[in-house]
């Protein structure tokens, strides 16, 4: 599916799983279907608003630079903004990847992409999924794709914003049983 420079670097940074109690990343299922929404949708402009050690965002990057696309990948934590950079260069794609330190809600109004995004994951602090989404509302573009990570492993946590997202008028949305759970979410053209 990846190069082998790519998958390398994807299997180092899976182990993180095993060494360290903070990695918060997707399960490598859900990262695969990830990628495979990146292609089909010939995404270009992307945002993941929860970079961690960056084990999604090299399954988006990875599948983003077949097509030209460009990843924006926002986290908090600067230990870990930094060990994604170390990996996406170590895999080839930090050309592909913009990363930045910061609170997402605060990132997200002041980022200015160079097309509106046509792909969004949100996998973050549960509690501010509506705030994200407020924050980058005026940069999604027509027929983008929004998942949100979580929707199984903190159901009731999620679940008033998984009603917000399908109520949206112009949107079709549905949960997806993969990995942790993701709720899908498309915005018609």
């Amino acid at each position: 599916m990846f190069s082998d420079r790519v998958r390398v670097v994807i299997d180092r940074v899976d182990r993180l799983r095993d060494q360290v109690d903070d990695h918060w990343q997707i399960p490598r299922d859900e990262a695969m279907v990830l990628a495979q929404l990146v292609r089909i949708g010939r995404c270009i402009s992307i945002c993941e608003i929860g970079t961690s050690y960056g084990f999604s965002t090299l399954h988006l990057a990875a599948a983003a630079s077949e097509h030209g696309g460009h990843v924006h990948s926002i986290d908090a934590d600067p230990k870990k903004v930094r060990a994604a950079g170390e990996s996406l260069r170590e895999a080839g794609l930090a050309e592909t990847v913009t990363l930045h330190e910061g609170d997402a809600r605060t990132v997200l109004t002041s980022l200015k992409p160079q097309a509106h995004f046509d792909f969004v994951f949100i996998d973050a602090t549960k509690a501010q999924s509506d705030e994200y989404l407020d924050a980058v509302w005026s940069k999604l573009a027509p027929g983008c794709v929004l998942v949100t990570d979580n929707t199984t492993t903190h159901a009731e946590e999620l679940a008033p914003f998984v009603v917000r997202l399908r109520s949206l008028p112009d949107f079709a949305s549905c949960g997806v049983p993969v990995g942790n759970g993701f709720e899908l979410t498309v915005r018609r053209r």
